[in-house]
């Protein structure tokens, strides 16, 4: 088991700093965009581009917070209710099952981290980014590849435990 803790804590200090970057950022993004859409009453253009920073902040935030209990919530009915107590480490007997196992719930948990950090940096910069801009072609390439390892990491999780129902 420490070498799956070895194998996931940097990637969830990882996950938890991009999260917290994340989470201000676009709070940031909402605050600045709001107040220069108030002040900037007499151009149409930075009225827009503030408009578009408060409405892509507010948005980001919800998307950001939104995964993290989308993520939650498939993996507390995977795993509470749906696999048995002490998933995976005491349900597989066999020592290359187990140590299989155990690399895979690891895989699992840094597919989640690195997409979840990847989702945020990308909500981020789209967050930041003007229409057509790098920022937000970058930001849009953030969000889908995030949410694909996201993706991946839950499809582990599936075929993981259908693993262990036919064993």
């Amino acid at each position: 088991m420490s070498s799956v803790s070895a194998l996931v804590g940097p990637t969830l200090k990882l996950y938890q700093t991009a999260a917290v970057i994340g989470r201000y950022g676009t709070l940031l993004a909402l605050v600045i965009g709001l107040i220069g859409w108030v002040c900037s009453s007499n151009n149409a253009g930075s009225m827009v581009r503030y408009r578009g920073m408060a409405i892509g902040g507010a948005a980001g935030f919800m998307a950001i917070i939104a995964i993290d209990v989308i993520y939650d919530v498939l993996v507390f009915i995977l795993g509470s209710q749906f696999l048995p107590v002490g998933w995976p480490y005491g349900a597989v007997t066999g020592t290359s099952v187990t140590t299989l196992s155990q690399l895979a719930t690891g895989l699992s948990l840094v597919l989640q981290a690195l997409g979840l950090a990847i989702f945020i940096i990308g909500v981020t910069w789209w967050t930041f980014g003007s229409r057509g801009s790098l920022a937000d072609a970058r930001g849009r390439r953030g969000i889908i590849i995030g949410l694909t390892l996201v993706g991946g990491s839950i499809g582990g999780n599936v075929f993981s435990a259908l693993a262990w129902i036919l064993l």
